[in-house]
Parts: C-alpha cells; sequence; structure tokens
C-alpha cells in the first residue's frame, strides 16, 4: 500500500545494514531469490539475466544462482566486465560464478541471440537487472542498444525493482524503457511504478519482503484503500436523519446535463440532500431526489449548505465562480469540488489565486496544463509533479485526473488511486467524480480524504460499468448506476 521513492528506499536500506546491522549481500541474496521465484512463475525452461554493475546487477547474478538452482537453464549478460565490478556486486557475481552460472560480455544483438538459441529448449524469461531505480535522464549507448533488443523479443521480461528507463521516484520516461511483464519491488513498490507513465511499463508488479526495515509515515506516498477511511464513511445508526449527513450544493449554469450528472452522483454517494441552484436550475429535468432552489443568485440558494460543487456545466457563467466562493465563504461555506469551467479562475497559465478553504480541484490533464502553462504531454510525463504544483500554489488539494488519479495536498502528502480503467474515458464521468467529491464533503470528510475516497469510488465504479456494459458501451450515467455497487465493495473490503 506504501509507495516510495528512490530516496526513500536509499534511506531505508543504509539503516537496515548500518543500524540493525544486516548485511548488504544478505539483502542481496534474497532479493535475487524473490525475483526467481517472479521468473519460475512464468514456467520458463531458460532464463536470460541482463546485468548492470550496480546493486541491481547484484541482484541479478544471485536471481541466477537461485535459477540455475531450480533447474532453469540460465545466462548471464553483463554490460560490464566483472572484473571490474566493486564491493557487493563483485561478491554477487563471484557467488554465481561459483554455482556454475555462465555469463558473456553484451555486444550488440548478443541478448537477441542468445534469447533464440534458449527458445530451441522451450519457453525463455529475461531478467532486467540492467540499472534499477538509479534511472534519471535518458538512456545512451549500449544501455539504449540492449533496452531496445529486450522490447524486440517474444519472452516474458522480470524487472528488478523498476524496469530499466522508468524513473523510480516519478514515473518518467525519456524516450524508451523496458516493457516489464513483471516488476519485482523490493520492500515497497516504488512510487514511479505506480503512476503513469511508468505504470505502464511495469506489468504487473509484486513486492518482496526482503528484510528491509521501513519507517512508514505520512510522508509516504500511499496509493488509495479503502481502509483508510474507516470510520469516517459508510457507517450510520437507526438515529441519523438526512442533517447528519449534510446538503451539497451544485450549481447550475448553461449545460443543465453536467450539472444534472453531479447532482445524481452526489445523491449515490449518500449526502443528506443535493440541492441545485443557479441560473439553469429552474430549466431542468431534475429527479424528484433533488431539490431545486429559485434564487439565480448561487451563495444565496447555498448559504445553508456544507459543501458547494461549482465548475460542472457552468459555461459562460464560470468567470463568476471567484464572487460566488467568497460570498459562501461570508456565509460560512467554505468547502467544496472546482471543476471544469470553474477552473480558470483559480489559475491560467501559472498565475494563481490561491482557494482559501477545504476545497478539491478536478481537473483532467488538459485543464492542468492550462492551469500551470504547460504542455499537456509535460502534464503527462510529469503527473506527481503537476499535481503537487497545483496543489501547493493553490492552497487546495488537487485530484489530477487519468489512469492512476493522483491527489495531493498542499503540504506535500500524495496518494495514488488504483481503480478505475478506460470505461471512464467518455464525456460526463468527471461531473460524476465531482458530484461523489462534494458529497462526500458535506458529509464531514477532509478535503483529502474526500477525494481520495471519491477516486476510489469513482473508479471502481467505472470498472463495474465496463463489467456490465463492456467499455465501449459505458456511458457517465452507467457510472452513476454503479455509485452503489462500489459503495459496497468499499464496505466488503472493510470486513
Amino acid at each position: 500500500m506504501y509507495l516510495v521513492t528512490s530516496e526513500q528506499m536509499r534511506s531505508f536500506d543504509h539503516d537496515t545494514i548500518e543500524t540493525y546491522q544486516v548485511p548488504a549481500i544478505v539483502l542481496m541474496d534474497h532479493a535475487g531469490r524473490a525475483v526467481a521465484d517472479a521468473v519460475l512463475s512464468h514456467l520458463p525452461k531458460a532464463a536470460v539475466v541482463v546485468c548492470g554493475k550496480g546493486n541491481n546487477g547484484a541482484d541479478g547474478w544471485l536471481c541466477a544462482r537461485w535459477l540455475k538452482r531450480a533447474g532453469i537453464a540460465v545466462s548471464v549478460v553483463t554490460l560490464v566486465d566483472p572484473a571490474t565490478l566493486q564491493a557487493d556486486a563483485r561478491l554477487a557475481h563471484s557467488i554465481a560464478d561459483a554455482a556454475g552460472v555462465r555469463w558473456q560480455l553484451y555486444e550488440p544483438g548478443v541478448v537477441r541471440e542468445t534469447v533464440a538459441l534458449a527458445q530451441a529448449t522451450g519457453k525463455v524469461a529475461i531478467v532486467d537487472a540492467i540499472l534499477g531505480t538509479g534511472v534519471s535522464r535518458p538512456l545512451t549507448g549500449e544501455f539504449a542498444l540492449v533496452v531496445d533488443e529486450i522490447n524486440q523479443v517474444q519472452a516474458a521480461v522480470v524487472a528488478i525493482d523498476v524496469p530499466t528507463g522508468v524513473n523510480a521516484s516519478t514515473g518518467e520516461v525519456h524516450g524508451r524503457a523496458v516493457q516489464a511483464t513483471t516488476t519485482v519491488a523490493m520492500a515497497a513498490e516504488k512510487l514511479g511504478t505506480a503512476v503513469t507513465p511508468g505504470a505502464l511499463y511495469a506489468g504487473q508488479v509484486r513486492v518482496a519482503d526482503i528484510g528491509i526495515e521501513m519507517r512508514l509515515d505520512d510522508a509516504i506516498a500511499m496509493y488509495t484503500h479503502p481502509a483508510l477511511f474507516r470510520g469516517q464513511y459508510g457507517d450510520r445508526d437507526e438515529l441519523t436523519h438526512k442533517g447528519s449527513f449534510g446538503r451539497v450544493g451544485i450549481a447550475v449554469g448553461t449545460m443543465i446535463g453536467a450539472a444534472r450528472l453531479a447532482a445524481l452522483a452526489a445523491a449515490k454517494a449518500g449526502v443528506g440532500m443535493v440541492v441545485v441552484g443557479g441560473e439553469g436550475a429552474k430549466g431542468g429535468e431534475w429527479a424528484p431526489d433533488i431539490v431545486v432552489r429559485s434564487q439565480t443568485d448561487v451563495p444565496a440558494a447555498f448559504a445553508d449548505c456544507q459543501a458547494v460543487v461549482i465548475g460542472p456545466g457552468l459555461g459562460d457563467r464560470a468567470h463568476r465562480a471567484q464572487a460566488w466562493l467568497r460570498q459562501l465563504a461570508d456565509c460560512g461555506v467554505r468547502r467544496g469540488a472546482i471543476d471544469a469551467d470553474a477552473l480558470a479562475f483559480v489559475a491560467q497559465d501559472g498565475r494563481f489565486t490561491p482557494v482559501a478553504g477545504e476545497y478539491v480541484l478536478t481537473p483532467h490533464p488538459k485543464e492542468a496544463a492550462r492551469m500551470l502553462g504547460w504542455d499537456v504531454s509535460a502534464v503527462q510525463a510529469r503527473r506527481i509533479e503537476a499535481a503537487r504544483e497545483i496543489a501547493m500554489r493553490s492552497g487546495a488539494v488537487a485530484l489530477l485526473k487519468g489512469y492512476r488519479t493522483i491527489i495531493a495536498t498542499p503540504d506535500g502528502r500524495l496518494r495514488v488511486n488504483p481503480t478505475g480503467d478506460a470505461s471512464l474515458a467518455v464525456a460526463g464521468t468527471g461531473d460524476v467524480l465531482a458530484g461523489v467529491v462534494g458529497s462526500l464533503l458535506a458529509q464531514g470528510l477532509d478535503a483529502f480524504a474526500a477525494a481520495s475516497l471519491g477516486a476510489w469510488l469513482h473508479g471502481r465504479a467505472g470498472e463495474l460499468a465496463g463489467q456490465a456494459l463492456t467499455r465501449v458501451s459505458a456511458t457517465a450515467s452507467d457510472v452513476v448506476h454503479e455509485l452503489p455497487n462500489a459503495l459496497k465493495a468499499y464496505l466488503q473490503s472493510l470486513r
């Protein structure tokens, strides 16, 4: 559940070796065995381990030793002459060499040729033990060539810690990276394989306990999990009533459909009352569950609400959002979700207006790019940095939508949402998310919790809609329909 950066992992590794007096070679041998177990799960007849010069390469040499012990025909392709290896990497090679592991120096084409020869005996697996967590710039020279070779062959690929070419702390990929089938993360998954684009290269991530002591606190990023919200959401006793679960106001502008999706989603997420107001409220066809207020002035309509949702469907009324929030704050309403067109008043081209109160900003990548003054490609390449920058500069929680949605706080806390799939890649699902987050805020969750749990429920509802109707046919309305089933999944996971 915890996600660590390469810097945090180095600190934990250092403490284990220096403070707890666990020899580094012992940790490496545990790592080698864990990787070998992952390789064996692919049922290969042979394996090719590609080793670099550092600790990742050392893990690879010891993995080769365990594979040979298991009866696998294994060979190592090394990018450096073993005679030049230092410290524990040199010792790891000596152990593998003493066990009879065959090896050869890398030259262009040798990985492809070695795999082709091995495939004559049956299924082959490749182990990526090249660079691990040390990548922070584009691969060049032999590193680029060998990564291309690995990606060109037809074989299961098991990466050690992170696929070579993926930045372990940010998920950035500069040009190329190993496309892994499985990644074996030592002690904890690295943040770079939890977020895109790194997550797209990692395949299935398996975490191996190799004996590293870890200090886990709020400074460590996490996957969002229902257990984080135990006791905050989902429990209701017989003495509660609609007033126990708050009122959320949904501002209605020129595009009523978006506001309708947000309102229905807020209701399904359990708020005591959904109120719609604003210039477009009286012109819509609202479900009987929704309270329609006649005031066209948004602050007047929502003065008794605990939270608001401003943005979905506002259209050309979005320029009023800043004044509305100021007036709502005067009424005591200082929490809500800000989405879509209303995000423009918070920031445009890097010029931010701080948001006071418990607010969640819910941009998709294009909106985030407009806020920051970046290209969309830069946002997608540096999603963690983008989310943190928006949160820090706005003073609100930033929820950067997309595969593996990122939730960041102004003080640097970070969560990654593991739910959601391509079923959500359709118009209106962002409005649904804003409604869910607003609902949770009205029910008393703080902004970080509301954004995190809201993203989890929304993502799970999207998955369920896709399973029921296919990812092609699912719509935003179907996601709303599946929210109660997502809530059931949340409650079941707490048992």
